[in-house]
């Protein structure tokens, strides 16, 4: 016999998928991969990571469902999405997905999900990606625990009645691909179903505008001023005595420019301001750290050459400077165009292989090791001490080696040290 409950439940299913056909298909497919995973049809020291993919792929068909929402030839568009899922049944992405031009392919997806309906006010915007945010929010934390309190009867279970350990694993196995593979995307497809059917969607949005004035008000503009008065406590002590930046300056910089800008988008949805003067100077306060930040990048580049990591970190750099001197002159449709602006610059720097990141990366750490053993008048071959100059050869065969740019094997050219066990991007310091 059916209760109202279970027709309302079957109701919003069955408007989930013909509204969205085409995501649900993503989540069954991610479904798969972990069952036939799990079940090792598929391998998975092959296949196990491209999980990680499944942001970037969902968002697609998520995207053109929105833009071409009417039945019509662009709509065929939005069906053939789903053949973004063949890569990931078929290729190991692995080298991908544990490099920066993942961290840069999931920036261009929010950027295009906060961007794609071309919205001109930056009120409009901002509350479009956090509407976006707060659903996948909501997701999990319906999702989450659901997956938790499902765990810990399992396993009470378990123990009391001495399940096998294969048993149970494979419970485990099936409780999370239902729960947090398949039911969460649909839980975010029904929470983003603004209709009086989907009351998830508005009690989120009230919950949303309870918490976002006293989080900007009292906590992340707080934190904001104290951000920017460490930096400016540390300008203060650059000029007093008169050295260069710190290396790390860049980065840190970085950081609080973005998360300026960020909290002062939430200002926009955020009723009774406190700081409302200290917004109104935000971006001229921004000039002087971007000053050091392009100071303390150019240093080191000339010093140690580029890396992938540092490729964005310019790129970054540079969108951020654009941003300022824009919101200095000009205060309309600025988020759109700084949307347009990320996703063009990072799409170059990460999916032309002629001028990825990675390649200018590989090639200025080519010419800097060359450098390097004509200097120290040393061939591939020879075994290095680990000190000064030496150090920056170990790093940079190292990091050529993880891009696998180097020909010779590993253990011809690296003797083990301390120092291999830092990150490429440890060039950062200065070897002496």
């Amino acid at each position: 016999m059916k209760t109202p409950g279970n027709s309302k439940l079957f109701k919003a299913l069955a408007t989930i998928v013909v509204q969205n056909p085409v995501e649900v298909i993503v989540a069954i497919a991610y479904f798969l991969l972990s069952v036939l995973t799990y079940h090792k049809v598929l391998l998975p020291e092959l296949l196990g990571e491209n999980f990680m993919t499944a942001p970037v792929v969902f968002a697609i068909p998520y995207i053109l469902n929105r833009l071409f929402a009417k039945n019509n030839i662009k709509r065929a568009i939005y069906y053939l999405s789903a053949l973004t899922l063949v890569p990931v049944f078929l290729f190991d992405v692995s080298e991908w997905l544990f490099s920066p031009a993942y961290a840069a392919t999931i920036i261009i997806t929010l950027l295009v999900i906060a961007s794609f309906r071309r919205e001109r006010d930056n009120r409009t915007i901002t509350e479009t990606f956090i509407n976006f945010a707060s659903r996948v929010a909501a997701s999990f934390a319906i999702a989450l625990p659901t997956f938790l309190i499902a765990m810990a009867i399992l396993y009470s279970t378990s123990e009391l009645f001495e399940f096998p350990d294969q048993l149970i694993n494979g419970s485990a196995t099936w409780i999370m691909s239902v729960i947090l593979i398949l039911s969460t995307p649909l839980l975010f497809l029904y929470a983003s179903n603004e209709t009086e059917e989907s009351p998830l969607s508005a009690q989120i949005t009230k919950i949303r505008n309870i918490i976002c004035t006293p989080a900007v008000n009292y906590i992340l503009t707080p934190a904001l001023i104290i951000f920017a008065a460490i930096i400016y406590l540390y300008i203060a002590k650059i000029v007093v005595t008169f050295t260069l930046p710190n290396g790390k300056l860049a980065i840190i910089v970085n950081a609080f420019v973005i998360s300026g800008i960020l909290i002062k988008a939430l200002t926009g949805i955020t009723e009774k301001q406190i700081f409302v003067k200290f917004y109104k100077y935000l971006y001229p306060l921004f000039i002087i750290p971007l000053i050091l930040f392009w100071v303390g990048a150019l240093q080191r580049v000339s010093e140690y050459g580029f890396t992938e990591a540092r490729v964005y970190l310019f790129v970054s750099g540079a969108i951020l400077t654009v941003a300022t001197l824009m919101q200095m002159f000009k205060k309309t449709s600025l988020y759109l165009y700084l949307c347009y602006i990320a996703i063009v610059a990072l799409s170059i720097f990460t999916f032309i292989p002629a001028i990825s990141a990675k390649t200018i990366g590989e090639k200025s750490q080519r010419k800097e090791l060359q450098m390097l053993e004509q200097k120290l008048n040393i061939t591939p071959d020879t075994i290095l001490p680990t000190e000064g100059d030496y150090a920056r050869i170990h790093n940079v065969r190292k990091y050529l080696k993880l891009k696998d740019t180097l020909t010779q094997p590993a253990d011809s050219l690296i003797q083990p040290s301390d120092s291999l066990t830092q990150p490429a991007d440890s060039l950062n310091q200065p070897a002496n």
